[in-house]
């Protein structure tokens, strides 16, 4: 029964970062840049598609002459876009999600705030120096992001167990993305991020379950990324960390 309240909680926490966004002015506040990066990447993505759809797909099949080839080279066309689709929508949540890096970082240090208080005042560095290591962190798990993505889409073309293991990798690299912010803003090193994962993964691979219907919702794909680490802050402190 632990495991699957786990799972449910994860699940749910992407959800419950957007109520938890909309009830709180300060959040909104740090979430408007974010937001506006993210539609504007949106845009582009589906201005691009619109405009260029039918030249990427000339690239890799030629539209028949004769009509019995139609239905094929459409239903064709239909698989293409869908997997465009999704892998772009990927990438502008890696883009997004390293571009407005410090705004999400401060958002779940906010988040954290909300939740158990106004922690006990620290000396902190200086704001440049802080955003400058926040785009460090973000481009080295980045990096490690696109390598086992990767790695996700070789397994596919394992027979049987490789569409399995390619959609766990996928969940576990959308959760891996989020997880990084509470426990960045703990201060945790990489190791004890790995450690905490693996303690519960079910909560983290409920949660990038959450985050990939979410992804998969029209216009709420726009707002995942400060619902996904309000989320992420929400699952941390109110589930994990106690």
């Amino acid at each position: 029964m632990k495991f699957f309240k786990d799972f449910r909680f994860g699940f749910m926490a992407p959800f419950q970062g957007i109520r938890f966004l909309f009830q709180h002015a300060s959040l909104l506040k740090l979430a408007a840049i974010p937001l506006l990066i993210n539609l504007l990447l949106f845009i582009a993505m589906a201005t691009l598609l619109y405009t260029h759809f039918g030249y990427f797909l000339s690239l890799v099949i030629t539209r028949p002459d004769s009509w019995y080839w139609l239905i094929l080279y459409y239903a064709l066309a239909g698989l293409a876009f869908i997997l465009i689709l999704v892998i772009g929508t990927f990438v502008l949540c890696l883009l997004g999600n390293l571009i407005a890096a410090p705004f999400h970082e401060w958002m779940c240090e906010k988040t954290k705030s909300l939740l158990i208080g106004h922690p006990e005042k620290t000396s902190s560095p200086p704001l440049w120096q802080e955003t400058k290591r926040i785009l460090s962190t973000q481009c080295k798990k980045l990096l490690l992001l696109l390598i086992l993505e990767i790695g996700a889409l070789l397994l596919v073309l394992i027979p049987g167990i490789g569409p399995f293991l390619s959609g766990l990798i996928t969940l576990i690299l959308l959760a891996f993305q989020f997880l990084d912010f509470p426990l960045g803003v703990e201060r945790l090193v990489f190791s004890s991020q790995l450690k905490n994962f693996f303690t519960h993964p079910l909560a983290w691979l409920g949660f990038g379950c959450g985050i990939s219907l979410m992804l998969a919702i029209p216009l709420a794909n726009i707002a995942v990324l400060p619902s996904g680490v309000i989320g992420a802050s929400l699952l941390y402190y109110q589930h994990i960390h106690q």
